[in-house]
């Protein structure tokens, strides 16, 4: 007895200290679309002698927590990281006793769970108290208008048609209709892009040669739209409208040779299974240079032999129809007149670009003159003289030879001079060298 009034006391105390500090807001999930201003919404209560002492808030991210904002009572607001200039407090009013969050600007990183936690303190002698909760964001992205792709097999005559609502958050509600009333899908799938968003998609089989001429319709609900988008497409024979030319010859008119053209086959939009073409030339086989992709058939360069009609056959396996297209081609006219090789404005433009380029050129050549001086590659005459030029004589060779011998005889007959130095004297004296024969 004595055992179960102390558990009775204990928990009496607890739950009187837990109620010092409660919290709201936890468990809502809160939708809005990326790019505009959202508020997660949190408040608590506070009695007897606590005060407020924190306000926090996490985002929790792959079990990471990461800051977001913190407040103290009486400081300002600090915001982390990504989310700084874009979290706030709705209201710091102690009183007002409210920690909701809005984040600016929503970005699709901003998906996730945030956690909002309130201390408080006792100015008596309570222990300090702790709250939180948590608020669940999703950003919302609008995914692309659906698309229906169609498989058909010509064996079994199954035909499948897959819709595909493209990179939204969350993925796209897709559901079907055939001819006005609902049928269910196949399979349906949600697969994450590589950027995060998620690509819904959503299939059905039908038996081509069973069902008969029917129209198929896909239909993508988003919380980011304000309506439901659709795609459809119709089980039956095409049908050609037109075949289009481009570009187009006015009434009247031709088109001029070594114009690409291009001859487009215009069937009724959304015809499965997908048509093939064929295309045909009543001159018989196609020009050379065509080539065909889908319903069109490109004429690059064509000639004047390329005219005729040009015929389009589209077929399923429900059916055919053709249509065609009559071109005339002629030969390409030169207007310029005779001895007229341009313009006279394209010729004074010519003749000014000429003389700038001249201007530039020699400019060119002077500023490399200038550095090759300022580098001293161009010496001047005090800086490097010129070595004398060697004199060539025009004379006669004999009358050189005769010239040499006169002046070696002229040699032998004048004495040599010898130097001799006086001592004391500090000069020397000049002496003719004694003749042998007088010597002897």
């Amino acid at each position: 007895m004595q055992r179960l009034l102390v558990f009775v006391v204990f928990s009496l105390v607890a739950a009187a200290v837990r109620a010092q500090l409660t919290i709201s807001g936890g468990g809502a999930v809160v939708q809005e679309s990326i790019g505009r201003s959202v508020t997660l919404t949190c408040t608590y209560s506070l009695t007897n002698t606590y005060t407020l002492r924190e306000i926090k808030w996490y985002s929790l991210m792959d079990g990471d927590r990461e800051s977001v904002l913190v407040y103290y009572p009486g400081q300002s607001v600090y915001t982390y990281g990504l989310y700084r200039n874009r979290a706030s407090l709705v209201n710091t009013d102690a009183a007002a006793q409210v920690a909701s969050l809005r984040l600016s600007n929503l970005q699709f990183s901003d998906n996730g769970t945030y956690e909002c936690v309130v201390g408080a303190s006792s100015s008596g002698s309570g222990a300090p108290q702790e709250a939180s909760a948590e608020i669940e964001l999703v950003a919302l992205v609008a995914p692309n208008d659906p698309v229906i792709d169609d498989d058909f097999n010509s064996v079994t005559g199954n035909l499948t048609l897959t819709c595909t609502a493209y990179t939204g958050n969350p993925a796209a509600f897709l559901t079907w209709n055939r001819d006005g009333s609902p049928i269910s899908a196949d399979r349906a799938d949600n697969i994450t892009s590589w950027r995060g968003y998620l690509d819904a998609q959503s299939t059905i089989s039908v038996t081509a040669n069973s069902a008969g001429s029917s129209t198929f319709e896909c239909v993508a609900q988003h919380p980011a739209f304000t309506s439901a988008q659709r795609a459809s497409v119709t089980l039956g024979s095409p049908s050609v409208s037109a075949v289009s030319i481009n570009p187009s010859p006015a009434p009247g008119q031709s088109l001029v040779e070594l114009d690409d053209v291009i001859l487009t086959c215009m069937t009724q939009e959304g015809i499965v299974p997908q048509p093939t073409y064929e295309w045909r030339h009543d001159a018989g086989s196609l020009p050379t240079s065509a080539q065909a992709y889908r319903n069109e058939l490109k004429i690059f360069s064509a000639q004047v032999e390329d005219s005729g009609i040009y015929t389009c056959t589209a077929s399923n396996s429900f059916g055919s129809d053709t249509g065609d297209a009559s071109i005339l081609i002629t030969e390409r006219v030169d207007n310029t007149p005779e001895g007229q090789t341009g313009s006279p404005v394209g010729s004074v433009v010519g003749g000014v670009v000429a003389a700038l380029a001249f201007l530039v050129l020699v400019a060119i050549v002077a500023f490399a003159w200038w550095r090759s001086k300022e580098r001293g590659d161009y010496n001047t005459a005090e800086q490097s003289p010129e070595e004398p030029e060697a004199v060539v004589s025009t004379e006669p060779e004999e009358e050189k030879d005769e010239e040499k011998l006169n002046l070696m005889e002229k040699k032998e007959e004048e004495p040599e001079e010898v130097k001799v130095e006086t001592q004391g004297e500090g000069h020397a004296e000049v002496a003719k060298k004694p003749d042998p024969d007088q010597t002897a």
